[in-house]
C-alpha cells in the first residue's frame, strides 16, 4: 500500500524506512508517539542506555553513578570508582537479563566468562554503575504527562544487605503503589519529558537508609502485564484515551 493508505506501521530494526515515515508526518503534520521523533529525522527507541544516563544526568535528574566503556575497561575501572559491589549492564540489555553485580574480586572472572558466553561478541559496550542499597523498586508507568499507575517489587540482590528477622530474610513487597508516592511520579514524569517518551515505565529505586530516590531506566517499550494485574488499570484503554487527546 502507498504512503496515503493509514496503517500502523511496526519499525523493528528497519531505522532507514522508520527515518522516512518520521519525515512524511512531520511534513503532514500527523502527530507521533513518542515525542521524541518531533526532535530531528533519524532517532531510535529504545534509547541506548549510555545516551540515556547522558541525558538525564545533564537535566540533573538523579541516577545512580555511571561508567561507560568496553567491558575491558569496566572490569579495570569500576572498582576504582565504585569499589565493590557495583552493577553491570549491557548498552542492548533485553529487559533487564542483562545485568551482572560482582561483589568482590574474585567474582569478576566468572562474571566475564558469563558475559561473553551470554553476548557472543568482544564488541559489545556496558555501562557499570553504583550499586544502590534499596530493597525494593518502583515501576511507574507514565502515560504523557501522567503516572497512571504504579507497582513494587523487592530487588534482585536485596539480601546482600538486608537483616533478617527471627534467622528469615523478610519477603519483599509485590504489590500496586496506593497511592503512588508523589516524589516518585514526579521524579518519573519529569524523566519521560526530558527523552521526550509519551508512554513508559520508569524504574526508580529509593535507598533504604537516606531515601534518596534514583532514577534506574526509563522502558520505552514497558510490559504492563504485572501492573494490570496488581491495580486493576485497563492500561490499553488508557493509552487510546491518550491518543485520541492528541
Amino acid at each position: 500500500t502507498g504512503w496515503d493508505d493509514p496503517k500502523v506501521v511496526r519499525s523493528g530494526k528497519r531505522f532507514e524506512e522508520l527515518a522516512v515515515l518520521v519525515r512524511y508526518c512531520k511534513q503532514r503534520g500527523i502527530r507521533m508517539v513518542d515525542k521524541m521523533f518531533e526532535r530531528g529525522e533519524v532517532l531510535k527507541l529504545p534509547i541506548p542506555k549510555a545516551l540515556e544516563s547522558s541525558v538525564l544526568l545533564d537535566n540533573k535528574i538523579p541516577t545512580p553513578k555511571t561508567y561507560f566503556g568496553t567491558l575491558k575497561n569496566i572490569i579495570k575501572k569500576a572498582p576504582i570508582i565504585f569499589g565493590y559491589p557495583y552493577v553491570i549492564k549491557g548498552t542492548t540489555g533485553k529487559q533487564g537479563h542483562a545485568v551482572w553485580s560482582p561483589r568482590e574480586e574474585s567474582e569478576v572472572d566468572e562474571i566475564v566468562k558469563k558475559i561473553m558466553k551470554e553476548e557472543k561478541t568482544k564488541e559489545m559496550n556496558f555501562v557499570a554503575q553504583e550499586f544502590i542499597k534499596s530493597s525494593q523498586r518502583s515501576r511507574i508507568f507514565v502515560i504523557g504527562d501522567k503516572a497512571v499507575a504504579g507497582i513494587t517489587r523487592p530487588t534482585r540482590w536485596r539480601r546482600r544487605f538486608i537483616e533478617k528477622v527471627k534467622g528469615e530474610f523478610p519477603e519483599g513487597k509485590r504489590e500496586k503503589l496506593n497511592p503512588i508516592p508523589k516524589d516518585q511520579a514526579n521524579l518519573a514524569i519529569k524523566a519521560c519529558k526530558t527523552l521526550g517518551i509519551d508512554i513508559a515505565g520508569v524504574d526508580i529505586l529509593q535507598e533504604d537508609e537516606s531515601k534518596k530516590l534514583y532514577l534506574l531506566e526509563v522502558n520505552s517499550a514497558p510490559r504492563w502485564e504485572s501492573v494490570k494485574k496488581d491495580t486493576g488499570i485497563k492500561v490499553e484503554e488508557e493509552i487510546l484515551k491518550y491518543l485520541m487527546s492528541l
